[in-house]
């Protein structure tokens, strides 16, 4: 069953404010999906252009608000995608997130993209949801050794959600793909699941002229049948190449 989930204050709706085709967020299969969200007054719709520090406070109150609307809450998210305008902003954007993560971090991918409206930072979040037609909460499970700013893994219900993995070490983007994603292999295993129930997989390059490299070795993990995919060119932090994440089947 899906449920759209309506704004819970004016300013959240985006389709009405500016035109955008979306819903705030949409409830399926007992996770909350959110659209991609920056810093916009809650009663007024007003953009709230800022510092990175400033637009990630707004953004991560509006979620409160967004995910308590829908039976759900920010104990509760199971992935995030942070998208920020400059990847020289990830210390500042790792502060003002781990204030509202602070404990059992969900799976998460960081990468510099250009975003609308000349906002500083996006933040996409899923959400586990509140069950209730059964008056339950099905329990999340981090998956690895984590740290205050992600897991490696969250299962959820009946989902794996794997943060962005890279190369432990530095290579071409052959090697660094090839690496990633036998580790990925191993951490799914650990999760009860593997590449075979992965459903969907987001790539990131530093370079889309790299893309016959990447996928080369990557036809190789996925021969038969492969997830659903998204590559594009990002960003990346520390001089990666390569970074992947994913949501399989538990």
């Amino acid at each position: 069953m899906l449920d759209v989930i309506r704004a819970p204050v004016p300013g959240l709706d985006l389709r009405g404010e500016y035109g955008h085709h979306q819903s705030p967020a949409i409830r399926a299969g007992g996770l909350i999906f959110c659209s991609g969200m920056m810093a916009i007054g809650p009663a007024t719709g007003e953009r709230e252009h800022g510092t990175v520090t400033t637009e990630v406070r707004r953004i991560f109150e509006n979620l409160k608000l967004l995910l308590e609307s829908a039976a759900s809450s920010l104990e509760r998210l199971v992935q995030v995608h942070a998208m920020i305008y400059d990847r020289i902003e990830y210390d500042v954007l790792n502060r003002a997130y781990r204030r509202y993560v602070p404990v059992a971090p969900p799976a998460r991918t960081v990468m510099s993209v250009q975003i609308e409206a000349g906002f500083k930072v996006m933040l996409d979040v899923t959400a586990a949801a509140h069950d209730r037609s059964a008056g339950s909460t099905f329990p999340l499970q981090a998956i690895g050794p984590g740290n205050r700013l992600g897991s490696p893994a969250v299962r959820a219900g009946d989902f794996v959600f794997v943060s962005a993995m890279a190369a432990p070490t530095q290579g071409t983007v052959a090697d660094e793909t090839r690496q990633i994603l036998k580790n990925m292999a191993q951490l799914l295993d650990a999760a009860g699941s593997s590449l075979a129930k992965v459903v969907k997989v987001n790539v990131l390059l530093y370079s889309m002229l790299e893309y016959g490299n990447m996928n080369d070795v990557y036809r190789t993990f996925f021969p038969d049948e492969p997830p659903a995919r998204t590559v594009c060119g990002a960003g990346l932090i520390g001089g990666r190449k390569v970074e992947i994440d994913c949501v399989a089947l538990a």
